[in-house]
């Protein structure tokens, strides 16, 4: 996943930051974390595109559902008005055409339905994906953000420690 890759840079941006001297902070080069944020950002619809591409073969699937429901129902009215034209059976083929149009249908409306609920659970498998990668980048950034804010809290009071110290001198 390319997120969690971006994740990894970015803690190892931190990892890898100058100590300074004065209170323990760290200097983070600015630019490099901005990136790899903007990178984070960019990487994120990758999973609506997942998610879209999913319900378009959801489409797909079903449309050819209603094709092949189509084809059967065809063949099988055909296969009636076939059988219906011979009039030694005629009663027989009757009976066999319904009987013949309704699994059809039946079958027809079993693929449809599959179909439905197999797109519906690739949907639901996306979207579950997509919001518990989201959650997780937002937790994970918001953690490495709320200890920077520390950070650099610490070290502003540092310097303005520093500075009081250089004024109460004069």
């Amino acid at each position: 996943m390319e997120i969690l890759d971006l994740i990894n840079s970015l803690e190892e941006l931190v990892v890898q930051a100058r100590r300074l001297p004065v209170g323990g902070n760290l200097v983070v080069d600015r630019k490099r974390m901005l990136d790899i944020i903007d990178q984070m950002r960019l990487a994120i619809p990758a999973d609506l595109r997942e998610a879209a591409q999913i319900i378009e073969m959801r489409d797909q699937v079903i449309g050819e559902a209603h094709e092949q429901a189509r084809r059967l129902a065809r063949a099988t009215e055909e296969e009636r008005t076939r059988r219906l034209n011979e009039a030694s059976i005629l009663r027989e083929a009757q009976e066999r055409s319904h009987a013949m149009l309704r699994e059809a249908e039946a079958r027809a409306r079993d693929v449809i339905a599959d179909a439905d609920a197999t797109a519906a659970a690739h949907l639901s498998e996306a979207a579950n994906a997509g919001r518990t990668e989201m959650e997780d980048a937002d937790e994970y950034a918001l953690g490495v953000l709320t200890r920077l804010d520390h950070q650099l809290s610490a070290f502003l009071d540092s310097i303005r420690a520093s500075t009081g110290g250089l004024k109460e001198k004069r």
